[in-house]
This record gives C-alpha cells, structure tokens and sequence, in this order.
C-alpha cells in the first residue's frame, strides 16, 4: 500500500516537471514526456506494447504474435499503438479477427503521453520496424522484440547506396534488441553483415519462421475466409491475382506519387483484361494515402482490415517486382511472377539474388506479363526446381507453429551475452572538417585492424551543405571498417547529468563501449553525451572537459604530452589504452 502511494506521488511530481518543460518548449512533447519520467517509473511485467510501421497498421508478425498470445499465452495487456488517422482501420481489423471489445487489448494514439507511458512501463514492447528513432531507449528489465518485415532481395544497410545515413537508426534498433525473429540463416548473414551488428549486438537471432506465415500453412479461420470471399465477390471459376510492387528508394527514374500511380494504374488496367480473372493491388505504404484517394484504383483495392497474409492465404498468383512478400508466399507453392517496371533499379539499388535465380518468370514488358499471368501452366514446371531450392532456403521454418514458439521463446527462454572485448568509439565531429586529412582516414583503417571501431556523428554537421559535403568524401572511405551512429538534434536538449546520459544511451543503444577516442581540442554538448557510453577516454587535453569528467565521477590514470586517459571504475583496461594511445602517436602516413 505505502509502495503504491510513493509511485503515485512519484508520478505526479514528474509529470507535474513535464507539463513545466513542455510549456516551455512546445516542441518534443512527447519525448520530453518520455526523458522526464524515463528513471522513475517502475516496469510492468504483465504488459505487452505492439508498434507496427510507427502506428500505421496492426499486421505482420507482431499481431500474428497477439493474436496467438490471446488465445494460448499467460495473461497480458495487450497495448496497440496506432495513429489517430488509423483508429477506425485498426478497430476493423480486431473486429474482423474477433477481438474488438476485449478487456486485455487496448489501443493507444502514437506519441500520447498515454503511449510514452506504457513504451516505458511494458515488459515487452514488440515491432517489426525502427519504432521511435529519435525517442525510444530501452530500460533495464525491458524485453525487445523485432520481427522486421520480410527477408531481403533489394540492398539492405551498407550494402545500398547511401547506406551509411540510411541505416543509423536500423542499426540502433537492432542493437536494442533481445529477441530479433528472422525467417531464415540468409538474412541473419545479410543483417549481420550489413547492419554490422557483430561484436556489438547482444541479444539471440532466432531462426523459427515468421509468426505471420502460420496462417498460410494453417488456412484462416472458417469466418475470416467467408468474410474475405463475400467481400470480393470470389467463385471457383475465378482466378484471383495481386500486384504487389515494392518501394524503391531513391533509385527510380520516377520522382513523384503522380507519376507512379499512373504506371501502377497502367499495369493494371492491362492485367484487367485478362478473361476470368479478379484483380487486386497492394500498394506500398509509401504510396497508400495517395492511391486510396485517387478513385481511378477503387475497383483493384479490397478492405484495409485485410491484413497482407490474410491476401496471400486466398491469392492464386503473386505478380511482384524486389518485394520480400514473394518470399512469405513461396509457403503456399502457388506461382510468382517478377515483373520490374523500373529502368534502373537493378544498377542503383541492386540485389542480392540474381535474376536468373528467381523461382519465376521475369520480365519488363507489359505484353510479356500479359501473356504469363493467362497461362501459369505453361511456364511453371519450368521453375519447380527453383522454387523448391528457395521452398527449402527462405521458408522451411514456416510449419505454421512459429508464433507460438515465439511466446514460448519469450515467455520462459533467457537471452544476452556480452559486448565483445576492445570495443572502440571515436567521436566523429571531425568527419565534416576540411582538417580531417588522408592520414586520419588511415589512423582509422589501422585501428580497426586490432578493435572493433563505431562513430558518433553530430546530424547538423552532415545536414549543413558544405559540412555535409566534407562528411560524405571522408566517412565513404572509412566506412568499409567501422559502424556509424548519429547524434539527432533535437528541440529539447537537457544539459544536466542525467539528461546527458540518457542521450547518449539514445545515440549508441544503450552500448557501453570499452574505450571512446575523443581527438578534438574542443569541448562539446555532443561529446558531454558520448562520454557516458565508455568505460575509459583518451582524449586530447581540454580542461572544460576534464572539468566535466570530474563532475560525473572519472579519475586520470595517466596521461603524455598530447593524450590523457580517464577511467571510472579501474584500471584493468590500461593496456588496451596504452596500445591505443601508441596508435595515435605513430606516425599516420605509415600505411
């Protein structure tokens, strides 16, 4: 009773510290809201919080996950995050799956004081995204879950042009992770690789199927199936296709939502010519809004409470370019045609697997896909070698049970290991300069070597064009070496202790390095945060930052004429300072 009434008033004083910061400064409610009570409140271990693509959807793995959780697992809350436009699609889809209404789901608006709450509070909070890149760091007692969404064909991480930028906050996320659920062995090597997630990520890769897929294997329910065969009006005599095109970044010639809507519109109004045939159209998130309020697409799009294997279970044939949705629906054995719209996505984006490996027809001409899509007999025997080849590689987890190994995993497995040994920061600001010379790209060639090496960059730098220019022409060469992680600006920035610490546990994912490299004559708010990722610094002299150090309680071990090495719980680490100080005094134009 005494401990319920201190975590009341707890909760009140902190809030009652939100509602002052957040009246003087209206940017960031949110995340003020979410720094504010981030050390106070306690974890609740009988909470689940989902988050799909940032409250845009409730599918995929993660509801795949709920939905099994309802009905088998231990009681839980079960806490849904939606944005405010997508309420009434989400309340359809627990209407349709025979949940609305329970006392043990509930859906919460994105980025509501509600929604920082439990991000905070639940023991499990579960995704298939980025989930929060500006917000969001785990808390001890936290259990993180992310299925991602899908097994990668296109470039993914630094294996894609501008990978560098692009992946920051993937890589963060993972990090984070306890449990990262892939389909199979071929994207835990890429995301490992791509993602460099080695020797920093802590938590188990399970390779068990994806929990979406079960009903692929299983068949939906006898009421899903008669609602989705009464709302598309579906008969035996009728063969259903769906175009799913996926999204290509920044590597298409077509550079608005007009212009692609009107090649999607193309393509479809072709396939619709087809005798005996309903079509239907998955359009990427990226381009639902636009597509939904353009009334030429009504006649190819079906109910949005239709989750995407819900279509998959019922579809006859996949008609799709590079998106991972082929892959889901290789379970079925039902065929697949590749059809790529786009002039140079292969030669700016890429892919891992070859043309020639797919386990269906490829082609770029309309009149081809035409005369494909009639005639699945005449051409799919052809490929049953194939298809089995990726049957056995991509999905042979997918035996309809993975969500409940999921639970079961979560609920009773343990998980974690420890950082790697000799785990290396350096404090990247210098990345953006002019003075940053040949020879301190080759300093960071040579120590990542021997350690293991990230970098922390400050956003504005690369943001402002000159700056940004700089980074680019210096971070390009030293990226085949090293992992980078970014500092965001950001509207409210506390400058006490905790506020320090808080952001660069943010920064890195929560990450405690072994040493951080600060190289810099300058003092800076974004090193403050960096300082509270490592165990020991070596730093060139700045007395405001040996002031700072004393402040939050580092001692000087030792130091030379141009290094200092500063530590705060012993001394254990000193030879892995002294071989890296030796490092940063030889001599740089040595390779």
């Amino acid at each position: 009773m005494i401990k319920n009434i201190l975590n009341n008033l707890s909760f009140k004083y902190h809030d009652f510290l939100w509602n002052m910061k957040r009246l003087a400064n209206n940017h960031d409610d949110a995340k003020i809201f979410y720094d504010t009570h981030y050390q106070n409140w306690p974890i609740n271990e009988r909470v689940v919080l989902y988050e799909m693509q940032d409250g845009q959807e409730l599918d995929d793995s993660p509801f795949a996950i709920l939905r099994q959780w309802v009905a088998f697992g231990a009681p839980v809350n079960h806490i849904i995050v939606a944005k405010e436009t997508e309420i009434n699609k989400i309340n359809r889809v627990l209407e349709f799956w025979g949940l609305i209404g329970r006392q043990n789901i509930r859906v919460v608006i994105y980025e509501s004081k509600e929604h920082m709450k439990w991000l905070l509070t639940a023991k499990y909070i579960i995704t298939n995204a980025m989930i929060f890149s500006d917000i969001f760091v785990k808390r001890s007692g936290q259990i993180f879950i992310n299925t991602w969404h899908g097994t990668p064909l296109k470039k993914m991480g630094y294996a894609m042009p501008g990978g560098v930028m692009g992946s920051w906050n993937v890589i963060r996320i993972f990090l984070m992770t306890n449990y990262l659920i892939l389909p199979n062995s071929y994207t835990a090597e890429i995301f490992k690789k791509d993602y460099r997630l080695d020797n920093l990520y802590t938590g188990r890769i399970i390779l068990a199927g994806y929990p979406r897929n079960d009903i692929l294997v299983t068949g939906l329910p006898k009421k899903q199936l008669q609602q989705f065969r009464d709302e598309l009006f579906l008969d035996s005599e009728k063969q259903l296709i769906l175009y799913a095109p996926t999204w290509s970044g920044d590597t298409t010639i077509i550079h608005n939502s007009s212009q692609e809507l009107e090649v999607y519109l193309n393509i479809l109004e072709s396939l619709s010519t087809i005798p005996n045939t309903i079509i239907i159209f998955k359009p990427h998130p990226y381009f639902q809004k636009a597509i939904s309020s353009d009334e030429r697409f009504e006649t190819y799009l079906i109910p949005d409470y239709f989750g995407t294997n819900v279509i998959l279970s019922q579809v006859d044939l996949l008609i799709t370019d590079y998106s991972s949705l082929f892959f889901d629906y290789l379970v079925t054995g039902k065929p697949i045609i590749f059809f790529d719209s786009k002039e140079n996505y292969q030669n700016e984006r890429g892919t891992y697997l070859k043309i020639s490996e797919l386990p269906g027809p490829y082609t770029k001409q309309i009149a081809s896909l035409i005369e494909l899509a009639q005639d699945t007999s005449a051409w799919s025997e052809h490929y049953i070698d194939k298809y089995e080849t990726f049957r056995e590689r991509f999905v042979s987890h997918d035996d309809g049970m993975s969500s409940q190994r999921m639970i079961d995993t979560i609920e009773n497995s343990s998980y974690g290991k420890a950082v790697a040994n000799d785990t290396i920061l350096l404090n990247g600001e210098d990345f953006s300069d002019k003075n940053f010379t040949e020879s301190h790209r080759k300093l960071v060639k040579r120590i990542s070597f021997s350690y293991d090496i990230s970098v922390a960059i400050f956003e504005s730098h690369v943001l402002e064009y000159w700056y940004g220019y700089q980074f680019f022409a210096n971070i390009d060469s030293v990226s085949e070496y090293t992992r980078v992680f970014v500092n965001k600006n950001s509207q409210y920035r506390g400058t006490g202790k905790t506020e320090m610490v808080l952001n660069g546990r943010r920064m890195t994912a929560a990450k405690q390095f072994n040493m951080l490299v600060i190289p810099q004559s300058i003092f800076s708010y974004h090193q403050k945060e960096l300082i509270s990722t490592a165990k020991m610094i070596i730093m060139v002299k700045n007395p405001a930052r040996e002031l700072w150090l004393l402040k939050i309680g580092f001692t000087r071990f030792l130091g030379n004429e141009n290094w200092e090495v500063w530590g705060k719980e012993s001394k254990q680490d000193l030879d892995f300072a002294k071989n890296i100080m030796k490092m940063l005094e030889e001599k740089n134009d040595r390779l």
